[in-house]
């Protein structure tokens, strides 16, 4: 079995006595091999220690591991066992001697011929032999010898005495070394197993109750917790269910006792101050359920409505106004246009840029009204409601639709007319006009319902904005024929009217839409309209003596230097 050193210690023993006679042997140290069992035992079982437990468990294995060859096995035994046990008491160690080779000691010359030394006494060379051959069967040799050997006797002299006894009584020692770590691998198992046993499973205590399939290692505290994290939540699942479920209920009666305060509201039906509809279950119908969840949130129903003064509903939308016109007055007279190599798209030309940008604006607000999480935003500031009104809601309603038709229409109309537009009067003067047009006449609307108390009416879209600028583009063509473009050309002649005529015609379309009990097209919001058309009919004229005095002054410029040129 000379292969077995190969197979069963794979380190090196630097210094160990089978090293001093077997220099090209590659082993490992038993303990080393035990150790590693022991952590494969450790890990298959899952044993559940305590992290005090743990650390003196590992403390023991570093006590074991000897860099001396010589050390009796059973001290490393014994100090596994105190420190698995926390015991805090040293116990008297062993004195060990060994296996006696013959019944008889041997002689002081044979004494002297084997150790090769006269200092060796025959009872300390008896002794020697005994530990030694002992450790050969036990298959012990890398571990310490006992402390009384290594201080009377030098390591030279020992091994002149392994030697001895290796040519006159030969045994197996790998096998012996393959023994003792089997032998120990099994102890050592079992002590781990009778350690679990009395830990008992992980309530702390013997017979305690058992995990699901009857499992040894107890019921799982991480598992127990999920499944009252799990109940909780289904729980409040439950509650929350109910209380949506029965939520209807309490905010049709807080809608009456607000009816009851309020006299403008009375003469109107709940159902039309807020919508309210059947609640889904969430559980049958989830998605309904979650977008009726969005719904109900968007809706302002905490605040008072009776106790809000029609000076507290326009006065706050009239201070925004005013200082949005500053904002416009200000850009317009600002502006300048950027170079061409800093534009965004350089191969649009501005005009159709400047569109494109607030088409897209809208374009993307009309899609945020399809989600539901951003109900509760665009309800306060992208929607006119005189009921209860938010003052930055007269900016955000200009770009705000919630019908594709109305954006289609709204969109061709801003391609159509703000084309020309912007490229007769400047990017910076189109945007202060638009946005302009379109609070101004979100104002007028928001003033009217109000006024005339109609607190159930919304009012959305660029429709005011698109208003402003047909009527400063009809007045700054006043004078000019103006024409349908999908005219032929032989109808121009006699089809044609000038910019003044056709804003009139327009506007008196508007009012009579307005008053008329026979509406001509219905769901309109003429009062933005008609706040529009003012805001675009006031922006021309004052766009107009702008540029005229500007035309004066270069007049009269240019007469000053003809003067001095002829002198």
């Amino acid at each position: 079995m000379r292969n077995v050193p190969s197979v069963a210690w794979h380190g090196s023993c630097l210094v160990g006595i089978r090293t001093l006679f077997t220099p090209s042997c590659t082993v490992q140290s038993p303990a080393n091999l035990i150790a590693n069992s022991l952590r494969r035992c450790w890990t298959r079982r899952q044993l559940s220690y305590s992290s005090q437990g743990v650390l003196r468990y590992q403390q023991a294995w570093k006590t074991t591991r000897h860099t001396s060859p010589f050390a009796p096995i059973s001290a490393a035994r014994s100090t596994l066992i105190r420190t698995a046990t926390n015991s805090t008491t040293e116990q008297p160690k062993e004195i060990e001697h060994g296996v006696r080779l013959d019944s008889q000691p041997l002689s002081a010359a044979e004494i002297k011929t084997i150790f090769r030394s006269s200092s060796v006494t025959p009872e300390m060379g008896n002794r020697i032999l005994s530990v030694l051959h002992g450790r050969r069967l036990e298959g012990t040799l890398d571990l310490n010898l006992p402390s009384d050997i290594k201080r009377a006797v030098r390591s030279r002299t020992i091994e002149n005495g392994l030697q001895w006894l290796r040519a006159n009584h030969p045994i197996d020692e790998d096998a012996a070394i393959l023994a003792r770590i089997e032998r120990e691998e099994k102890e050592e198992e079992e002590r781990l197993l009778q350690y679990v046993q009395e830990l008992g499973p992980q309530s702390g205590h013997w017979n305690a109750q058992l995990g699901e399939e009857g499992d040894i290692y107890g019921r799982s505290t991480f598992q127990e917790t999920r499944k009252l994290n799990e109940a909780r939540l289904l729980k409040e699942q439950e509650k929350n269910r109910k209380e949506w479920l029965e939520g209807e209920m309490k905010d049709r009666e807080k809608i009456q006792k607000q009816l009851k305060g309020n006299t403008e509201l009375q003469k109107y039906n709940p159902s039309a101050v807020v919508e309210a509809r059947p609640r889904a279950d969430p559980q049958e119908r989830p998605f309904l359920a979650w977008a009726q969840k969005h719904y109900v949130r968007a809706e302002n129903t905490d605040s008072d409505f009776s106790t809000m003064t029609t000076a507290r509903r326009i006065l706050p939308a009239f201070g925004v106004t005013l200082l949005v016109l500053g904002l416009c007055y200000y850009y317009a007279e600002t502006y300048q246009p950027p170079v061409y190599y800093k534009r965004m798209w350089k191969d649009i030309p501005p005009a159709a840029a400047t569109i494109m940008g607030l088409m897209a604006t809208n374009v993307g607000v009309w899609m945020l009204w399809k989600l539901p999480p951003a109900w509760r935003m665009l309800n306060q500031y992208f929607i006119s409601v005189p009921l209860y009104p938010y003052a930055m809601s007269v900016v955000g309603s200009v770009f705000s639709h919630q019908q594709f038709k109305h954006l289609l229409t709204n969109t061709v109309i801003l391609w159509l007319i703000g084309l020309r537009l912007h490229d007769e009067i400047g990017r910076g003067n189109f945007l202060s006009l638009y946005l302009a047009s379109g609070v101004v006449g979100s104002l007028i609307s928001l003033t009217s319902h109000v006024l005339l108390q109609r607190l159930t009416v919304t009012s959305l879209g660029a429709s005011g904005a698109i208003a402003g600028l047909v009527a400063a583009w009809c007045m700054l063509h006043s004078d000019d024929k103006l024409v349908p473009s999908f005219l032929p050309h032989d109808w121009r002649d006699s089809i044609s009217a000038n910019g003044s005529t056709v804003l009139a015609a327009i506007v008196a379309f508007e009012v009579f839409n307005l008053v008329s009990p026979f509406k001509v097209v219905g769901k309109l919001d003429n009062y933005a309209h008609l706040g529009g058309y003012f805001a675009g009919f006031v922006w021309a004229l004052l766009y107009k003596s702008k540029r005229e005095k500007e035309r004066q002054r270069k007049r009269n410029e240019r007469g000053f230097l003809d003067r001095i040129g002829s002198v």
